[in-house]
């Protein structure tokens, strides 16, 4: 991320972690607020790093407490879930490379990396895939034009393992200590507009208020 790209126009900085259940709830609400107010506002995706480098399976008294908190952000937000998941053994439960890939969209296909954080949400939460599989997300950016070879090469760079280590400092410089967080940038000043899963009208009602204008009929 070039660092003068949030200075030139009102940015909203998204942060999540496309493994974040939270921010799976909330992503209709994300995808809504982008569509209403794109023509003013650029959107930041942060990836956070909810579990990154993660190398132990979830332990055996775990998946009980995934379950239920599963079940809980199902009933608030009407998001689908797969509940096969919970049949599986040994997951590690590292967030990192769901993270980079959304990182090496930017890069390849800029315009898609708010979809390409939500095909990989559907595809774990949904589908039940293995999103922490290098192959499973090149065939996730493919969706979008890009060439599983050409994402592979860029998602083993170097570069890009360091490109999202940044996000990483970046969302704990915004002291984003919540997935998913939400900000404004707004003429170099930084205001927080929801921390948390919350519903649509309480963080459009917020935004509206930190822009100074009405609601979107």
């Amino acid at each position: 991320m070039e660092k003068n790209d949030l200075l030139d126009s009102p940015h909203l900085i998204y942060v999540m972690d496309p493994m974040c259940t939270w921010c799976y709830g909330f992503a209709p609400v994300i995808k809504r607020l982008h569509e209403e107010y794109q023509d003013k506002l650029k959107l930041k995706v942060v990836v956070g790093g909810l579990r990154p480098g993660a190398t132990t399976p979830l332990q055996a008294d775990t998946p009980d407490n995934v379950q239920q908190h599963w079940h809980e952000v199902a009933e608030t937000s009407g998001q689908p879930f797969n509940f096969d998941f919970f049949e599986r053994e040994g997951f590690v439960y590292d967030t990192e490379p769901a993270c980079r890939a959304i990182v090496a969209i930017r890069y390849l296909a800029p315009e898609h990396e708010l979809e390409m954080a939500s095909e990989i949400q559907q595809a774990f939460y949904k589908l039940n895939q293995d999103v922490t599989n290098p192959a499973v997300l090149a065939a996730i950016a493919s969706h979008f034009g890009v060439q599983e070879e050409t994402f592979l090469e860029n998602f083993q760079d170097p570069l890009l393992i360091e490109k999202t280590q940044q996000d990483f400092l970046i969302a704990r410089q915004l002291r984003a200590i919540a997935f998913p967080s939400l900000y404004l940038l707004n003429d170099k000043r930084i205001s927080l507009i929801s921390r948390g899963y919350k519903k649509y009208e309480a963080v459009n009602s917020r935004l509206a208020e930190a822009l100074n204008e009405p609601l979107p009929s």
